[in-house]
């Protein structure tokens, strides 16, 4: 999901003991954290599925054994700990963890999400089955699985292992994600890692549950269309999974794009995360913050985190032009990608069909 997923430098939270093993360094003492209140009161990073979660926000008690070269970036805005990592050639990975509630026994939603998010078509239940592998996650039996991005020709593709263990109503999901080289590097610090970590909820001096914001429902009547503002020529078709809305827009020649409205209960992460997902969906690499300033265009005076971007990859000539509207206690994700012959003519439409909703 970043919010610097993939830029910021972390190391801690989620340590790895493998490195340190492999490396024969004598240094593996293992760090204890509590996790403040606030902080774990937060759903997972980068769109888990939609189903009504609750929100745990006990304030467990997480141990681990630190990896040499991973970096802390602390609690984010939807995971309780992250850890970026840095390897040759500038790629940059991250590991999050994140606890939520309402997530056992989707298995099958939950793998097709982060496939959908690099750009692979959706599995059946069976096959979803056959993904999973078996791992140890802090002592009890968890479940693994990985998805990457097709490869492109000017970026490496992005890879993505995520870790899930129940426990009670809670789900715990641990997740590597990054450049696909650096992640195969660090899979099996990862599976490591899981190994060592130790979660102690016993020491919660409270325990309150909220039920998260309600999503629409996957059949719900299109955002936009309810408003009766959708631009002329984009034409409404069914939409796909995470979606609230999907349009397809006057194709241009052979080029062709659409647009996607999806909503969540949270940020998903924050600004960055959600950008830098962007830019894998359309074969670019991770940016930072300083980057990430350059590109953004305020939508709203009122509310800096109403925002537009306007990414474009000159070896394939995709486009994506995504704006987020927080509105109403939720979040609105819109997306207009595709070919950029098709895509550039209709910035000016998407953009004041998203200020329509302000």
């Amino acid at each position: 999901m970043n919010r610097s997923n993939f830029v910021s430098r972390a190391c801690g939270a989620l340590g790895l003991s493998f490195v340190l093993l492999a490396t024969g360094c004598g240094r593996e003492e293992p760090k204890v954290y509590r996790i403040p209140k606030e902080s774990a009161a937060l759903p997972p990073a980068q769109g888990l599925p939609h189903g009504h979660p609750e929100i745990n926000t006990a304030k467990p008690k997480l141990s681990w054994t630190l990896p040499e070269g991973w970096v802390e970036a602390g609690a984010g805005q939807m995971s309780l700990a992250n850890f970026n990592l840095s390897g040759d050639g500038g790629k940059q990975a991250q590991v999050s963890v994140t606890p939520l509630q309402g997530l056992a026994g989707k298995e099958v939603p939950i793998v097709n999400m982060w496939r959908h998010q690099v750009g692979l078509p959706e599995l059946a239940a069976e096959e979803v089955q056959r993904q999973l592998q078996e791992v140890e996650i802090a002592g009890e039996p968890g479940k693994m699985f990985e998805v990457a991005s097709p490869p492109d020709a000017s970026n490496p593709p992005m890879r993505i292992v995520t870790a899930m263990v129940h426990r009670g109503d809670t789900s715990w999901f641990y997740k590597l994600q990054g450049d696909a080289d650096l992640v195969a590097a660090q899979k099996p610090a990862f599976v490591a890692f899981l190994k060592s970590v130790k979660l102690d909820a016993s020491g919660a001096t409270e325990t309150a549950r909220e039920t998260a914001a309600t999503p629409p429902p996957t059949e719900a009547a299109p955002v936009a269309e309810a408003s009766s503002k959708t631009p002329p020529g984009w034409r409404s078709v069914p939409p796909g999974p995470m979606q609230s809305s999907k349009f397809l827009i006057p194709e241009q020649g052979s080029a062709k794009g659409e647009v996607t409205i999806s909503v969540f209960p949270n940020s998903t992460g924050g600004t960055l995360a959600n950008v830098n997902r962007w830019r894998g969906q359309i074969g670019l690499s991770p940016i930072g913050e300083a980057e990430l300033a350059k590109m953004i265009t305020r939508l709203d005076p009122r509310n800096s985190e109403v925002i537009l971007v306007d990414m474009t990859n000159p070896d394939t000539r995709r486009q994506l032009i995504g704006a987020i509207l927080p509105k109403g206690g939720q979040w609105y994700f819109y997306k207009l990608m595709g070919d950029a012959e098709a895509v550039a003519p209709q910035k000016e439409a998407f953009t004041a069909f998203v200020k329509a909703e302000l």
